[in-house]
């Protein structure tokens, strides 16, 4: 056996069906079912059992599924351990991302880091902040970048704040949103959570939801048509920036900004790898050097 049916294993497992996992390794359906009675035979055992809703691990397969996630982990350390003694900045870097982390600010990022350092290969997963947290706390990345102030198995460093923004066409008070339809989109439940308890602060009844969309760039193109008016992040308004629509901060009631983190996560041992050592020095010189809130496109109602 070698790293090859091992990573195979491993993403049949992760995808959870033999459809995604063929698409995801460019394989044929009925190649990646051959390969997989294949490794069955050769084991000795049943590792996999196809039901109406995927896969699902034997008890044998469990044990497989470890062995194969240990042993990816051991290969990967080796090759950092062997590419490392040459003192030359190269090896494997995953990464694993907010989604808007990634549509934002992780392209430039990684382009400029790329120019200067070619020999890394750089592998990034993208999903919400909560998954995010859970592919890093698994071990699936070496590097996670996380918005929202939850929990992780290892260091974190506070990248940026950024304010929560009221976003509209026409700039009314406050007070007068209740009665303009809101926009709601697919998000983080940490978003979600702080959306609805300034609603409930500053409304007597919930804000009328006259659409449902599913991401915060659809939600700015509706607020942009005067459909409506949403909260957004600021690293969510993209074009937004440009003062085509009122942009205000985001305040509690006390007058302060509500803001939502950025961190980049860690541990100590993946800090170590040379590739991975020499991206986090990067992101932090990056950030010092890199604003990203321009107050100046902020308009607020004067009463």
């Amino acid at each position: 056996m070698d790293d090859k049916e091992w990573r195979t294993f491993v993403t049949v497992v992760d995808e959870g069906n033999i459809t995604k996992a063929a698409e995801k390794l460019f394989v044929s359906q009925p190649a990646l079912s051959y390969r997989l009675r294949h490794l069955e035979d050769s084991v000795g055992y049943s590792l996999l059992l196809r039901t109406t809703e995927g896969i699902a691990l034997t008890p044998q397969g469990e044990i497989y599924y470890d062995y194969c996630k240990r042993m990816l982990h051991d290969r990967e350390a080796l090759d950092h351990a062997l590419t490392s003694s040459t003192g030359k900045i190269q090896g494997t870097l995953k990464i694993a991302s907010s989604i808007n982390f990634a549509d934002y600010e992780l392209p430039a990022l990684l382009k400029s880091f790329r120019e200067q350092y070619p020999d890394v290969h750089i592998q990034v997963k993208t999903a919400f902040s909560h998954q995010v947290v859970k592919m890093f706390n698994t071990g699936d990345c070496m590097v996670a970048f996380a918005r929202g102030g939850y929990e992780v198995s290892g260091n974190s460093e506070l990248l940026l704040e950024e304010p929560y923004c009221l976003v509209y066409k026409e700039l009314v008070p406050p007070e007068s949103l209740e009665k303009v339809p809101f926009i709601r989109y697919q998000t983080d439940a940490s978003v979600s959570n702080i959306i609805e308890k300034w609603c409930a602060e500053h409304f007597e009844d919930p804000p009328i939801v006259a659409m449902d969309v599913n991401s915060m760039s659809t939600c700015r193109h509706f607020v942009r048509a005067g459909l409506g008016w949403s909260i957004l992040t600021y690293m969510g308004l993209g074009s937004c920036k440009d003062k085509d629509i009122y942009v205000s901060p985001l305040r509690s009631k006390d007058g302060t900004y509500i803001t939502r983190d950025t961190n980049m996560v860690y541990t100590k041992e993946s800090a170590n790898l040379i590739a991975v050592k020499t991206f986090i020095e990067y992101v932090r010189d990056y950030y010092k050097q890199h604003t990203v809130v321009d107050d100046s496109i902020f308009r607020e109602y004067q009463s």
